[in-house]
């Protein structure tokens, strides 16, 4: 799978989850979340431009689980066309995480099937300091992915 058919396939696994309200983007609030929560209530994932994600990349612990699973697609697609970046250091540190992934509407299999491509599309192409910290990263959600494929 190329570049672009990836992140074309992660755009649609994640089309029917609907952007939360701007106060629902946030858990709490504070001056650090308010600026997150103004900052991305004009936007969705797909048009989430690349300067606001930048300046915010290091902010997925402050969605709650529902912006984090609207947003997801932004963060992974920037790691796409960039996999040493911050957004892919970002990602894998959130997703070693077990912090806020717990939306009112589960993740699909057809969402963990995409997360789980960007991370075998990742093995291929991220520098090896990256390595250790993918390898933990798909080690824990090994099952979901073995999940999604066994069914297809």
């Amino acid at each position: 799978m190329n570049f672009a058919n990836l992140k074309h396939d992660v755009f649609e696994a994640f089309a029917a989850i609907e952007r939360p309200d701007r106060p629902a983007l946030v858990v709490h609030s504070c001056c650090e979340c308010n600026a997150l929560a103004e900052d991305l209530g004009g936007y969705c994932a797909a048009s989430l431009p690349p300067a606001l994600l930048q300046k915010h990349v290091w902010n997925l612990p402050l969605l709650s689980d529902e912006a984090k699973q609207y947003f997801l697609p932004a963060w992974i697609c920037s790691s796409i066309d960039e996999p040493c970046s911050d957004a892919t250091d970002a990602l894998l540190m959130e997703f070693r995480s077990d912090h806020r992934w717990s939306p009112a509407t589960a993740y699909t299999e057809a969402q963990w099937g995409a997360i789980g491509n960007w991370l075998d599309l990742l093995a291929q192409s991220c520098d090896p300091y990256s390595r250790e910290d993918l390898e933990r990263v798909y080690t824990k959600l090994k099952p979901k992915f073995q999940l999604q494929r066994a069914i297809h």
